[in-house]
């Protein structure tokens, strides 16, 4: 969840690189960079945190069922693009490639190298551009298999893009009770509004 925003008062006139990202306020934390503009991730409601949460727990729990040797994470790892850094509030990343980042000293991981990201959006607000279009673009030519855009209002809901030649088509829109099951990365099943309840606490 992101927006993009004139920060010139804070980091001075753009445009702007990765380093300037991480000497900005805070080394550059709650913001992403995009085509030379620090976007900042807005601050996130309550029920975007939990929901957050939920699909954490939702990727832990399955990928512990399948025996499937992940990171899944969110927030502050940074991803670097040919448009910019990004940092997914929720994604599912090959283990290796994080172990290969901290064996070289690696500040950026490879977005190839992720299994699924999801964002939870806010509607109508300035960040549902970015996830619901520009990220869109960009996670598919990354090559990211899975993209779920998962809403909070007026109730949950994911929907599921699928990568095919290169783009993503939209394959399943589930809503409130409804069940969602998919086989890839692994096997997932849930419905949008147990992820309240799956995001309730961490452990």
């Amino acid at each position: 969840m992101s927006t993009a925003l004139d920060n010139d008062s804070l980091f001075g006139i753009g445009p702007y690189t990765p380093e300037d990202l991480h000497n900005g306020p805070e080394e550059g934390k709650g913001f992403e960079l995009w085509n030379g503009w620090l976007i900042e991730k807005m601050s996130p409601s309550l029920r975007h945190n939990r929901i957050g949460r939920g699909l954490r727990r939702l990727f832990i729990d399955a990928a512990k069922r399948a025996n499937a040797d992940v990171l899944v994470d969110g927030g502050e790892y940074e991803f670097a693009f040919p448009t910019g850094i990004r940092k997914p509030d929720v994604f599912v990343l090959h283990a290796g490639a994080e172990e290969a980042g901290l064996a070289d000293d690696e500040v950026y991981l490879d977005p190839a190298d992720l299994l699924l990201v999801a964002e939870v959006v806010s509607r109508r607000s300035g960040s549902e551009i970015h996830d619901r279009r520009i990220k869109r673009i960009e996670y598919a030519q990354a090559g990211i298999p899975h993209y779920w855009i998962v809403d909070f209002r007026p109730a949950p809901r994911i929907e599921v893009l699928e990568l095919q030649r290169g783009e993503y088509v939209s394959t399943r829109m589930i809503t409130g009770d409804e069940l969602l099951v998919v086989g890839d990365p692994f096997e997932i099943s849930v419905t949008p509004s147990t992820l309240y309840a799956l995001g309730r606490h961490e452990s």
